[in-house]
């Protein structure tokens, strides 16, 4: 193989084109909610594909006169960055300049700095303005961004609002006004449709299931599955189209190794291509894993090292033992003093998103990086 052949496979960022592998089933599945305007909330791990997922759904809604805005959340830390990255979404659209202009010069208080600008790379007319909100109160922001929820009636019918990682509003220490403010733009905009995504399934799941919160029972949860057959036939012949065999068992191993997650699956690909391995087996696949392991060595090392020795126990027992945590042996066996400090650890690695819940048996966790599982593993010898 030339070793200067493009890699067929992408990880990291979200993939498009010749690296996305389409869903058309699910695809159509969840837009007969959203075209109903049936609120949506796709649940699964992260690196699992929803995002990718997500960008495909919308753009082809787009062909079919359904608009949308795509806003990323997953850094925020206030309610201003939540509204800084709802503004940087509606700037990023396209074909938009009189209807967001009318919109944005009925909030009053962004007092924003209008401009239309040529792109000369597209031959379109873009709209842009920017904000000056260093001395705007919380009460400001707050305002800001109920105007600007209500203001997405002036972008015409049909619109798609999706907010990626949605689980981090509720980090926000708001008592739940951002998810109550939600709610009701959720029913004032009888033209908008919502899809969120979440990769805390107890977060998410406590959000739309205990009765006290605002979002009880408002939307419609979709677990995200894992693909089928199909994605390894999909890999295959993404190794075909640069020479290279790889058997279908060295694929099905890796799958189930990384726990389907088709970001590391492509990783590890990634990796055997830009190694120039031509016959790929199970040993190649491991030894490919092994080195993309080791490359975040470091920064699992460092992780451990900020956690008590009741957490690094916790996460040990975890990713060895894997269901029943709780059974007395596991915790005399990893030196966890009671089931309490064990319940207490596991609820402060969820808050630190590095464990989460699976189904609602007691003793069951995943880990939000699964590589980082295999790393537990292989680095500490059993007690």
């Amino acid at each position: 193989m030339n070793k200067l052949t493009v890699n067929p496979f992408r990880f990291g960022d979200p993939v498009e084109g010749d690296y996305y592998l389409p869903r058309p089933d699910l695809e159509n599945f969840v837009a007969q909610f959203l075209i109903n305007r049936i609120h949506v909330v796709l649940i699964g791990p992260r690196r699992f594909g929803k995002t990718s997922f997500l960008l495909h759904l919308l753009k082809n809604l787009s062909r079919k006169s359904h608009s949308y805005i795509f806003v990323d959340i997953f850094n925020i830390t206030s309610h201003k960055d939540f509204l800084y990255q709802i503004l940087r979404a509606l700037k990023s659209r396209k074909g938009w300049i009189d209807s967001l202009k009318e919109m944005v010069e009925s909030i009053p208080k962004l007092r924003p700095k209008v401009s239309t600008q040529f792109d000369v790379n597209t031959g379109q007319h873009s709209f842009d303005f920017t904000l000056d909100m260093a001395t705007s109160s919380e009460n400001d922001v707050k305002e800001i961004i109920q105007d600007v929820l209500s203001g997405l009636n002036k972008l015409g019918k049909g619109l798609i609002l999706a907010i990626d990682e949605f689980q981090k509003i509720t980090e926000i220490n708001d008592d739940g006004w951002l998810e109550a403010t939600l709610r009701t733009h959720m029913q004032q905009l009888r033209n908008t449709s919502f899809i969120f995504t979440g990769s805390r399934r107890s977060v998410i799941y406590d959000m739309l299931n205990n009765s006290s919160r605002p979002l009880y029972k408002f939307c419609q949860p979709i677990e995200f599955p894992a693909f089928g057959d199909e994605f390894t036939d999909w890999i295959l012949n993404r190794f075909k189209t640069v020479g290279i065999k790889c058997s279908r068992e060295a694929i099905q191993h890796l799958r189930q190794v990384v726990q389907d997650t088709p970001n590391y699956v492509q990783m590890v690909c990634f990796h055997l291509v830009a190694l120039g391995k031509s016959d790929i087996t199970i040993e190649e696949v491991n030894a490919a894993l092994k080195s993309v392991i080791q490359q975040n060595a470091y920064a699992y090392q460092t992780l451990l090292s900020t956690l008590t020795p009741t957490q690094q126990r916790t996460l040990r027992l975890a990713a060895k033992e894997g269901k029943q945590i709780f059974a007395k042996e596991c915790l005399a066996k990893y030196e966890i003093a009671s089931g309490a400090a064990l319940s207490s650890a596991i609820k402060s690695l969820k808050d630190k998103e590095i464990l989460d819940e699976e189904g609602a048996g007691r003793g069951t966790v995943v880990f939000d990086d699964p590589l980082f599982a295999i790393w537990l593993k292989n680095s500490f010898a059993d007690p």
